[in-house]
């Protein structure tokens, strides 16, 4: 099968809060990711979210402990073995800019090619 991604992934387990977007959860929900590019990330959570579900997800980058917080569309779920957890891929619609540069800084870092226009 070929690799359907646009954009480089690394896989790393960052922690996760999905945020509420409207009353039903009055705080963010814990998850973490899997794998993570600057288009997506394959997160893992305990809350069911439908497939075209638009969340707000708030991720701590494991390497620099930056917080960065970024809208995302669900486009995939699989139920985990057993039921008590739920795997989504999520592409993010990026809007804030200094959020989509900590991510680009983050990612490439971690093979040491930052591009010279964004270090």
């Amino acid at each position: 099968m070929a690799n359907k991604r646009k954009e480089e992934r690394i896989i790393e387990r960052n922690n996760v809060s999905i945020l509420p977007t409207h009353a039903r959860k009055p705080t963010g929900i814990n998850a973490y990711t899997h794998d993570i590019s600057l288009g997506g990330a394959r997160i893992y959570t305990k809350e069911l979210f439908d497939v075209g579900s638009l969340i707000k997800i708030q991720i701590e980058l494991v390497g620099t402990k930056e917080l960065i917080t970024l809208d995302g569309l669900v486009k995939w779920l699989t139920v985990q073995e057993g039921g008590d957890w739920f795997e989504l891929g999520v592409e993010f619609r990026h809007k804030i800019s200094n959020s989509i540069l900590c991510l680009i800084k983050h990612i490439y870092q971690q093979e040491g090619k930052i591009p010279a226009t964004v270090a």
